[in-house]
């Protein structure tokens, strides 16, 4: 007689049921930190007295930041002649937020948020690393990053027939980007276009080929949220490079964006909103 039964075997599971041998779990770390907001350390009363014009421009910014959220229009406000006593509670009240900008040229400008989105401090500086311009700007990202962003450009077309032998993805991913920066030109407020080339097969040759082909514009951005954000302009009308970094900077995740600015760089109007409401209150600390 055929024996048509089922043999049934016990496979352990769970923990401790797997051999260890040499095999270890191993992990990205996931990010540890993340910057929050803080209110700002509030000066005596006596640096107070002593810095009215500090005060004027902190009730100046309430309504520039009014403004914006009416109507969506930005302002700038100069600060080069503020004594530097003023200066300096001024930027003690405001402090420093997450985004910082980098534009080169011939006067280099460094920007920083404030702890409130969508508040700006500018400062231009000459070849001598002298400061010749101080203002505050309100807006979603200052103007001079959206002027000064591609302010150099390459003809693509001529460098992509130019391209090496023995790429993979570089060239097929440099046609794209060329079919939509001519797309963006005609339309500059057309959405966002995004190609992660952490999906793709890219090869070393072909990092740099896309690096050498694009070139390098004059704007850097660095957000520091959770883990770290860096944007690049690239020579390419409308084209950034967006790296994202873990708290242990680690790169989780590679794109390029045609778009006028990336998102991530700019404040939000729920955050114009916000930021309207905490100045209110550190003025009514303040007074």
């Amino acid at each position: 007689m055929r024996d048509n039964s089922i043999n049934i075997v016990n496979v352990p599971i769970g923990p401790g049921s797997q051999s260890e041998g040499d095999m270890v779990l191993d992990y990205m770390k996931m990010p540890s930190e993340m910057n929050t907001y803080d209110m700002p350390s509030f000066p005596e009363e006596s640096e107070l007295e002593q810095c009215p014009q500090a005060m004027a421009i902190l009730a100046e910014i309430q309504e520039m930041l009014a403004q914006i959220n009416q109507n969506g229009q930005g302002s700038i406000l100069t600060l080069t002649e503020l004594p530097q006593a003023d200066l300096s509670l001024l930027n003690q009240i405001l402090g420093e937020g997450e985004v910082s900008v980098l534009i080169d040229g011939e006067h280099p400008t460094r920007i920083q948020e404030t702890v409130m989105a969508g508040i700006w401090r500018l400062r231009t500086f000459d070849k001598q690393g002298n400061v010749i311009s101080e203002a505050i700007e309100v807006a979603e990202i200052p103007e001079c990053v959206r002027d000064n962003a591609f302010a150099t450009k390459v003809n693509l077309a001529e460098r992509i027939e130019q391209l090496p032998e023995g790429l993979l993805n570089a060239p097929s991913v440099l046609v794209e980007i060329a079919d939509t920066s001519a797309e963006y030109q005609q339309d500059t407020a057309m959405a966002s276009h995004v190609i992660n080339l952490s999906l793709l097969p890219f090869s070393p040759e072909d990092h740099y080929a896309l690096s050498e082909t694009t070139g390098t514009g004059s704007v850097t951005i660095l957000s520091r949220g959770y883990g770290n954000c860096r944007i690049t302009s690239t020579q390419v009308d409308g084209l950034w490079r967006v790296q994202y970094y873990n708290s242990t900077d680690q790169l989780i995740l590679d794109t390029l964006e045609i778009v006028a600015i990336p998102a991530v760089a700019c404040a939000a109007p729920e955050d114009l909103a916000d930021s309207a409401v905490r100045l209110e209150e550190i003025r009514d600390a303040l007074m």
